[in-house]
């Protein structure tokens, strides 16, 4: 069962805190599971009187539904657009399709990283644990990683004859790692990243011991 967050609720009865938590906090159902801590009792005549407890997990699908509905909202100037939200375990993957995406993404690799640096920030603000966010548009990311190889290996190659180091493009935290994947299976080198979200780029070194950083 997935679960990133979990809340405690008290009201006079079980079914009053269930509703004093989809009010709260937007839960659909479906989106949450819960326990109950206690039953609550009302007492004799009103003496020792006990309130409900109960405790209520979020589900995946809360944090992909809210996805969804924030990147709608940033891509509606766009034109039609199919937004798809997935996740396995704490990794959420955006997947977008329709109107002229495809050709805006190729002309602006850039808003689509600052987009999932938003949404990353966005999902993480209502939960209690860490969780990442990866965009993709019109199922670019594997001629991406295709790219990101023929990067990698120009840039070794400059290593190898003689550059002390290449500083690569700001990319997002999955193409970063990707990158540093790649690097791994080169002896002697080595990659880490440099700057902030999101304009955080990977440098490709000469090193002996082969380290790598995210």
């Amino acid at each position: 069962m997935n679960c990133v967050r979990k809340v405690t609720i008290s009201a006079a009865t079980v079914e009053e805190a269930l509703k004093m938590a989809q009010q709260e906090y937007g839960l659909l159902e479906g989106e949450f599971d819960y326990t109950v801590i206690d039953k609550g009792s009302r007492g004799f005549f009103g003496f020792m009187a006990r309130d409900a407890v109960v405790e209520v997990r979020f589900k995946n699908a809360y944090y992909e539904r809210r996805l969804k509905e924030f990147v709608e909202r940033i891509l509606q100037k766009l034109g039609p657009s199919e937004v798809k939200v997935s996740s396995i375990g704490r990794k959420f993957t955006v997947e977008l399709r329709g109107g002229a995406l495809k050709e805006w993404t190729n002309n602006h690799r850039d808003v689509i990283a600052a987009i999932q640096h938003l949404a990353t920030i966005f999902v993480n603000r209502v939960s209690d644990t860490k969780l990442s966010v990866e965009l993709d548009v019109e199922q670019l990311k594997e001629k991406r990683r295709k790219t990101l190889n023929e990067t990698v290996e120009q840039a070794i190659s400059k290593v190898k004859k003689g550059s002390k180091k290449v500083v690569l493009e700001p990319m997002s935290a999955g193409e970063r790692r990707i990158i540093h994947e790649l690097v791994k299976k080169h002896k002697n080198l080595r990659s880490y990243s440099i700057g902030v979200e999101p304009y955080r780029r990977v440098v490709i070194e000469y090193c002996p011991n082969g380290d790598e950083q995210n």
